[in-house]
């Protein structure tokens, strides 16, 4: 089968650039197929976008092409440089390059290039293809490489037409509308600025116990034993946790032991202040001595008897896991389980300063469950705070509890979801700007 000639093969070209079914695949079939026509090493189409900036586009040899690379930096700033001189095909060297590029050229390039711009039907440049080769290119490589430039362009513009059609100023022009499609246009512009919507924002949320009991250590010491499973009912005067409390018993006996001496030396000094009127001022200290003794003893009694702590209410036991507080010591006041009633549940809300809106108590709140994706919860706000609190994460927050409208079948205690919190009614304009004038007013200080 003999070779076609240059004219045929340059038709064939042509024909597939405008069979191709996207601006992409025109940008494959010219730096790929025209090597059946262009003696070359390696193709790139560059295209600007929407932005104007050149970018690599296409490479010959390779399904995806790096933009973002050196090599595809390197390349758009030296087609650049190029293109804001002499137009039209051109041969390129490197010195034809500024100084910076051209230091660049040994590593990414040949030793010659051949530049190619892509016009659109204006005169337009808007890209270029882009021939590197280690043989110089003649005026025969010109005609081809302008050629097939030309064909490229025009199937590349079509596609980029269609593309950004929309975006076509010309088209949307308000000087090509009539009177009355300007005062309708005006009216709903001005309308949807002005439409009224209630000003919201989401958080994070849970499920907590409207009125928690805390279990708390009575005095420091050891953690003995555990009585309860983690979330199992209990009712009121139920044993939940004992705490150890040998050194609290050995305080008591030693508190007893002085007691029974203080008072035998009370009664001692008492019969002999009959008859001995020193001893009558002695009785009035070692009757102080006696009462201190006995308000000792006491409050060890009492102590020993806290070590066994009890259900305060009916509810259910909250807590982690027995197996974490078993043998670990605790301090005075630390909380080892919650006693709450499972039927009396608040949502407790974290809004973030960012999203901070204007909230009042009565508020409405809908509230969204990870484990119910699908269904929501409405409620109304009970409480907000004034100042913020550091959440589990360490990041600042206001606290806002809400109470749930359906009381029947409340969430379980513990779950987790996104709440949806709303305030006032705003106009729309003000509703969609307030994010980007609060990030404009916090990157420019005013």
């Amino acid at each position: 089968m003999s070779t076609p000639s240059p004219e045929i093969a340059l038709l064939e070209l042509e024909r597939r650039l405008r069979a191709c079914r996207s601006g992409r695949e025109v940008g494959f079939v010219a730096v790929n197929d025209t090597a059946a026509l262009l003696r070359f090493e390696q193709a790139v189409l560059l295209e600007r976008d929407a932005l104007g900036r050149l970018a690599v586009g296409a490479v010959s040899g390779l399904g995806e092409a790096e933009a973002a690379s050196p090599y595809g930096q390197w390349l758009a700033q030296s087609a650049e440089a190029l293109l804001a001189g002499a137009p039209g095909v051109r041969a390129v060297t490197a010195a034809d390059l500024p100084a910076a590029l051209a230091a660049d050229w040994p590593e990414f390039s040949l030793s010659h290039a051949l530049l190619a711009p892509l016009a659109a039907a204006d005169g337009k440049v808007f890209g270029a293809l882009w021939f590197v080769s280690d043989q110089p290119f003649g005026d025969r490589e010109r005609g081809l490489a302008q050629w097939i430039a030309e064909a490229a362009a025009f199937a590349l513009w079509s596609w980029r037409r269609r593309r950004w059609e929309w975006l076509d100023w010309q088209r949307w022009s308000w000087r090509r509308w009539s009177t009355r499609t300007r005062w309708i246009v005006g009216a709903a512009v001005a309308a949807a600025i002005l439409f009224p919507v209630r000003l919201s924002a989401l958080a994070p949320a849970e499920i907590v116990p409207a009125k928690p009991l805390p279990i708390a250590a009575p005095m420091d010491g050891v953690v003995e034993r555990i009585a309860v499973t983690p979330n199992q009912p209990v009712k009121a005067g139920e044993l939940l946790l004992v705490i150890d409390d040998t050194a609290a018993r050995n305080k008591l006996a030693v508190a007893l032991k002085s007691l029974e001496i203080s008072r035998a030396d009370f009664a001692r000094a008492t019969n002999k202040a009959f008859s001995d009127d020193p001893s009558k001022a002695e009785v009035l200290i070692l009757d102080a001595r006696v009462k201190e003794r006995a308000a000792e003893v006491a409050y060890l009694t009492e102590l020993v008897e806290r070590a066994k702590l009890t259900a305060p209410a009916d509810g259910i036991a909250i807590f982690a896991d027995a197996d974490d507080w078993r043998g670990r010591p605790v301090q005075t006041g630390e909380r080892v389980m919650t006693v709450a009633d499972p039927k009396a549940v608040l949502v407790s809300v974290f809004l973030s300063p960012d999203d901070a809106i204007q909230l009042e108590t009565g508020g409405r709140v809908k509230l969204f469950l990870n484990a119910k994706p699908l269904s929501s919860f409405a409620g109304r706000i009970v409480q907000t705070s004034y100042e913020t609190m550091p959440t589990t994460d360490g990041a600042p927050a206001y606290l806002v509890k809400a109470k749930l409208d359906d009381d029947e079948d409340p969430p379980r205690i513990g779950l987790k979801g996104t709440a949806k919190v709303y305030g006032g009614w705003v106009p729309l304009s003000y509703y969609l700007l307030r994010r980007p004038l609060g990030f404009l007013r916090r990157a420019v200080g005013i």
